[in-house]
């Protein structure tokens, strides 16, 4: 057996596997920690160049054995545990001084309402950060951010009842660079009368919004290695969202009177859509979605990722 089917068989199984095991709650696997390692996908690949053409037993057995290990290492650290603290740490949006060592490196950033805006745009860019949306806000836009060498930046664009929101690593890079030291923790809110437009890219990291209390007209997502967690409302008749992926879990959750439609296109993707009927042309609709004013259709677009949509 040639070595580079050794390999992509060995690579293949091992992905599988993983959404396998995730999927009924098994493991609790973190592809953004992994991803930090993928120089080690380019030291195999060029191992599988190098032993592609041999016909001998011991290239297949050299390639197995080191695609092995290798994937017994992003195992390991894909399912070691990560601190808690991004998880459990809560807004703060008082004003009051605090020398606490908790507190030295809190960001705080935000742009007041004005009842003129009827449209917001919100562009998001960051590299490897967890960010999430929870919530209202009495101003246009809050956020509080635990920062480490990443800093941001937030800049506002209006005219006239439209307003757009720039927020951003100062660098502007959205590079692989996974040191557990390089990760922010991004908290924001947005006002809920704005009819919002959200843009997020970032290289690697996570995602939870929030978005049920919030009239959103258009969504979209970029990222790397990176879990997405958005939870969608009916405040709009007309959602749009648009996910673009690499190595990623998507799970998105959208109201059970809500009418959806799903069009898929993805390499070697798993799909779960409960409730959904799949159409002759490969889409996926729920069975209201005709007879329903408030629709959100979804587009996604993946390499290997696990994609989910729940109805609540």
């Amino acid at each position: 057996m040639k070595a580079d089917k050794i390999f992509w068989g060995l690579v293949f199984v091992f992905v599988g596997t993983i959404f396998l095991l995730e999927n009924f709650d098994i493991i609790d696997f973190s592809w953004r920690y992994v991803w930090r390692f993928w120089p080690l996908l380019l030291i195999i690949s060029g191992i599988n160049i190098v032993f592609s053409n041999s016909k001998s037993k011991s290239g297949a057995v050299i390639i197995a054995a080191i695609t092995l290990i290798a994937l017994a290492f992003l195992t390991f650290k894909g399912l070691e545990e990560r601190p808690v603290e991004n998880k459990d740490w809560s807004f703060n949006f008082d004003n009051d001084d605090d020398s606490s060592t908790s507190s030295k490196n809190l960001s705080n950033y935000s742009e007041d309402y004005d009842a003129k805006y009827k449209e917001a745009t919100l562009n998001i860019a960051g590299g490897a950060s967890t960010f999430k949306i929870d919530q209202g806000a009495e101003k246009l836009f809050e956020s509080e951010i635990k920062e480490t060498k990443n800093k941001y930046f937030l800049k506002k664009t209006d005219t006239d009842s439209t307003v757009v929101l720039d927020f951003r690593t100062k660098n502007n890079k959205t590079t692989f660079n996974f040191n557990d030291e390089e990760y922010s923790t991004v908290k924001m809110k947005l006002n809920n009368n704005p009819i919002w437009d959200i843009n997020l890219r970032m290289g690697a990291g996570e995602i939870n919004f929030d978005l049920s209390n919030n009239k959103v007209r258009n969504v979209s997502l970029k990222g790397g290695a990176a879990e997405f967690n958005i939870k969608l409302g009916e405040l709009y008749n007309d959602v749009n969202l648009v996910a673009e992926t690499g190595v990623a879990e998507i799970n998105i959750d959208i109201p059970k009177n809500v009418g959806c439609k799903i069009k898929t296109n993805t390499g070697l993707s798993s799909k779960s859509f409960k409730n959904f009927i799949k159409n002759s042309d490969g889409t996926y609709q729920t069975e209201n979605f005709n007879t329903t004013t408030t629709k959100i259709n979804i587009l996604l677009k993946g390499g290997l990722s696990d994609f989910e949509v729940t109805r609540y």
